[in-house]
């Protein structure tokens, strides 16, 4: 590879309420970066839509503003943009390729009786070893095309292709229409094993493979910009365009996770991970999802929960005023000064316990109706025991994670820590004595834009592998290694942590 050329890469990440745009030099490095956000249409019923038009258009503008406020940017420099996208959310278009109505967004839950449907109709354990979802659930676009059908059936009629977001963004890019396995992972009438779709769940739906894109394999070249696209965006029609991958998955390339026992867990909003295996897992007493990896070869598990960064985030917004005050008046950070009060208090916050359950308990508890606890108040509790006792939860749900991916026979070799909570090394600190592993953190936080960047680089041949495009690209910012001395205080207190909710269950 030569870098001397100053060739760029454009990466796209099609968030849920976040639409990001940045461009890479082919070191790895971030030349320039732009964001917006966009509302979604929500009501009490379920409905989460968005207007489809808004997604083009938003990124029109974000492209056009990195090319205006970075003059040295020759479009004729970008050769290739990858994506990175949101999985579930899907948009109906007719033979002209625009969209019937609004997209229907992953959160909508309008399609519960469809989900219902489908499960008593197939066997789900048997789809699971196929699909790897364990469930069948309404945010799986077979859910809605089965509620399209039944509801808007003019709609249906009319649909020439029924496409997920981030292939409406490739067509509009490219002209051409294509999808990519691990964002069709969760269609629900995806095969991840054979690569191909499920002829019997396309039947119960009343369409065929002509009303869906063509998928390919994550970072498998889809077609150049066409002369439209480019003469909204600036973009080259020789800029090549690669699709990329789900957003987890992405992110986790970005992020270094590129080889069987590498895990990945993002603190942001919820708590994700990306266990990455050498073959697929269909194990129906953990029941996690399963989706191929970008890499050939290669899965991943995903434990998830709805509950991560948000649990300090509440505690920030409810109870913690006068810290906010005071990094509004002095310009700080106020997570920065809540991780300055958690130092100050030892490890195993002095007998201080909570569940961080404020939405429910997902992997591996599966339980909707659990609720967050603090235990064992005393007058020796602080505000620094509370915020301690917060991050100490995550570092316990994330043992509890991995250990039941151990049970599975995976062994992991290396944690790398991404999202908002990564920014904390307390946080990095904890979580690192609790597990009792190495944990890294990368030293550039958009991995998912990193990764779409990474995939688009190994999509048009520059690296011969992903794994090649990462030694590169992938740089290490900090490293946690467990601190021994703290193995017995939190090896005790987790486990009165799954004690404590195992001695609720019946209250909740």
């Amino acid at each position: 590879m030569d870098n001397n050329k100053n060739e760029l890469l454009m990466a796209i990440d099609l968030g849920t309420s976040t639409l990001k745009v940045a461009v890479f030099d082919l070191k790895g490095n971030e030349v320039a970066f732009e964001t917006t956000e966009y509302d979604l249409f929500t009501s009490p019923n379920g409905i989460v839509e968005n207007n489809v038009v808004i997604y083009w258009e938003e990124l029109v503008k974000l492209i056009n503003k990195i090319l205006y406020n970075n003059p040295t940017i020759n479009p004729a420099k970008i050769i290739a943009l990858g994506t990175s996208s949101q999985g579930e959310t899907i948009v109906p278009i007719d033979k002209e390729g625009k969209p019937l109505r609004n997209a229907i967004v992953w959160l909508d839950g309008r399609s519960i009786k469809e989900a219902e449907d489908i499960a008593n109709r197939f066997d789900t354990k048997s789809l699971f070893k196929i699909t790897g979802l364990p469930t069948s659930e309404p945010s799986w676009p077979a859910a809605r095309i089965s509620w399209i059908r039944k509801n808007e059936p003019d709609i249906f009629s009319k649909t020439y292709k029924f496409l997920l977001l981030e292939d409406y963004i490739i067509y509009m890019l490219t002209g051409n229409f294509f999808g990519e396995a691990s964002v069709y992972s969760t269609s629900y009438y995806y095969d991840i094993v054979e690569f191909k779709f499920i002829e019997s769940m396309l039947n119960y739906l009343d369409i065929d493979e002509e009303k869906l894109p063509e998928v390919k394999a994550p970072g498998t070249f889809v077609g150049n910009i066409t002369k439209e696209a480019s003469k909204k965006t600036g973009l080259e029609t020789k800029t090549k365009v690669v699709i990329g991958a789900m957003d987890q998955i992405c992110g986790a390339i970005g992020a270094g996770n590129v080889e069987k026992g590498q895990v990945t867990e993002t603190t942001g909003t919820a708590f994700a991970m990306v266990i990455t295996m050498g073959k697929p897992i269909f194990d129906n007493f953990t029941k996690l999802p399963c989706a191929p990896h970008a890499i050939p070869g290669l899965y991943t598990v995903m434990p998830y929960s709805m509950t991560g960064g948000m649990v300090l985030k509440w505690f920030k917004d409810n109870l913690c005023q006068n810290e906010v005050d005071m990094s509004q008046k002095n310009n700080l950070n106020v997570y920065g000064l809540l991780d300055r009060l958690g130092e100050k208090v030892p490890p195993g916050s002095e007998g201080l316990l909570m569940l961080p359950h404020l939405a429910g308990a997902y992997f591996p508890e599966y339980n909707p109706k659990a609720r967050g606890v603090y235990f064992g108040i005393g007058l020796n509790h602080s505000k620094g025991h509370f915020i301690r006792a917060i991050m100490e939860a995550l570092g316990y749900m994330m043992r509890r994670d991995l250990e039941a991916v151990y049970n599975l026979g995976t062994e992991v070799k290396k944690v790398v820590s991404t999202g908002g909570g990564a920014k904390s090394a307390l946080w990095g600190q904890i979580k690192a004595d609790i597990c009792g592993i190495k944990i890294e953190v990368p030293n550039y936080t958009e991995t998912a834009l990193l990764g779409a960047a990474m995939l688009a680089a190994k999509g048009i041949n520059i690296f011969s592998s992903i794994e090649g495009v990462a030694e590169n690209f992938v740089k290490t910012g900090h490293i946690f290694l467990p601190n021994n001395y703290h193995k017995e205080v939190y090896d005790k207190s987790y486990k009165k942590y799954i004690e404590l909710y195992n001695s609720l269950l019946e209250l909740f």
